[in-house]
């Protein structure tokens, strides 16, 4: 298969959700060139619901006071159901939360991205990383018409997701140990009265609870409340104390599917938002919120952002700040290394080595483990560690779990 005319950027970015759009500004706003290689039809191309705080980098990147503009207002509240939906904790946020339409948010960032000269190539698949004297100088991607190009650059940032095209290449174990099961549903018409129920819901189920299913992982039932009667329905399956735990089989598709259809019928609580309601989409997917990935630079060259690092939430909340904080910093302090150079005459492959030294790239890491962002996510994989541990290896069932609320309420208070 010929390979078609390459072309040159200073980053190019793999992924065009919120990771990678804000890669993109980021660069562009500093004077960088940059493209997102995007695989899908149009930008963050699957649908779903979505919230997250009013955080300053929101701001920064889409505009100030945009995220309240598009948004519903909430009060940051989250409501924790015990197994059974027998007793409820509420716990909350200190920010500003807003739940607001997915394709509303994306868009914003195209626009931005697209003013600023950013390239965004859609229904480009990257299929492999481009490596010279050990650096990553580029990728290869097949584009719409299924020919095969090459585009090269001084850094590249895999923004991927889950799916973690390039830091699967480097033997990333995604499904292995960073990837937890989850079901994404929108409905509409449902039995949610926003006024009256303004707060995230998440429902435990503790392993052996589902009679029709009892080596079942445990699992939390949530509910994403969006405007117009509304909602983000889902399911996560907890699969991090799974590997120890004796009680627990891995479900395939079908059997997932299966406990799904059930919640939705007859699950005390989540059950009832279902009523008279239109499912609008549904899918089995993945979240990488097991674990973060142990190398965010796996080769000199590339870094893993977002998703694709498991650098989010883990206890199953947005993503989307933590993604955007993270393509903030890196792009920034690589950057920063960039201009050193701008005016230098050395050639491209002196250039990329100065950028991606062993020193520089070790730099780059000690100020991210410095990062305040870094370590709150890191705090929070500790946290639920030991959350998951006690509550779903240790105490397991609902009568035990229930029996323990209390102290699971102080728990859930910390985090």
């Amino acid at each position: 298969m010929a390979i078609k005319k390459s072309k040159n950027y200073d980053f190019i970015i793999v992924g065009a959700g919120p990771a990678g759009l804000t890669a993109g500004i980021v660069a562009a706003r500093k004077g960088f060139k940059a493209v997102i290689l995007e695989k899908g039809e149009l930008a963050g191309p699957k649908p779903r619901g979505e919230g997250m705080g009013h955080y300053p980098i929101v701001d920064i990147i889409l505009g100030k006071n945009f995220l309240p503009s598009i948004g519903i207002k909430s009060n940051g509240g989250r409501v924790w159901h015990s197994p059974g939906n027998l007793q409820t904790t509420t716990t909350y946020r200190e920010y500003d939360h807003y739940f607001f339409e997915w394709r509303k948010f994306i868009d914003r960032f195209v626009e931005i991205a697209s003013e600023l000269g950013v390239d965004i190539l859609l229904k480009a698949e990257v299929t492999e990383p481009i490596e010279k004297n050990g650096f990553i100088i580029g990728v290869k991607f097949k584009d719409k018409n299924g020919d095969l190009n090459e585009v090269y650059g001084n850094a590249l940032l895999d923004c991927s997701g889950y799916s973690g095209i390039i830091g699967s290449h480097y033997g990333v174990p995604y499904d292995e140990e960073i990837n937890c099961p989850i079901i994404k549903c929108l409905i509409s018409e449902a039995n949610i009265d926003i006024s009256e129920t303004p707060d995230l819901q998440f429902y435990f189920i503790g392993n052996g609870d589902l009679d029709y299913s009892p080596n079942f992982p445990p699992s939390i039932a949530y509910v994403f409340p969006l405007e117009k009667k509304r909602a983000e329905v889902g399911l996560m399956l907890r699969m991090a104390q799974v590997p120890q735990m004796k009680t627990v089989n891995i479900p395939d598709h079908d059997e997932i599917m299966m406990v799904w259809e059930n919640l939705k019928k007859g699950f005390p609580g989540f059950s009832e938002f279902f009523k008279e309601a239109k499912i609008d989409y549904e899918e089995l997917t993945y979240i990488p919120n097991a674990k973060m990935v142990e190398n965010f630079v796996p080769c000199p060259g590339v870094v893993l952002i977002g998703d694709s690092a498991g650098f989010v939430n883990p206890f199953g909340s947005s993503g989307l700040y933590y993604s955007m904080a993270m393509s903030h910093f890196w792009v920034e302090n690589i950057s920063k290394k960039m201009k050193e150079l701008s005016d230098s005459t050395m050639d491209s492959i002196k250039y990329q080595e100065y950028i991606w030294s062993s020193e520089n790239v070790e730099e780059y890491i000690k100020k991210f483990e410095e990062f305040e962002v870094y370590k709150q996510v890191k705090s929070m994989y500790n946290l639920i560690g030991a959350f998951e541990y006690k509550i779903f290896n240790r105490l397991r069932t609902s009568d035990k779990i229930n029996k323990k609320w209390d102290y699971i309420s102080s728990l859930l208070k910390q985090a």
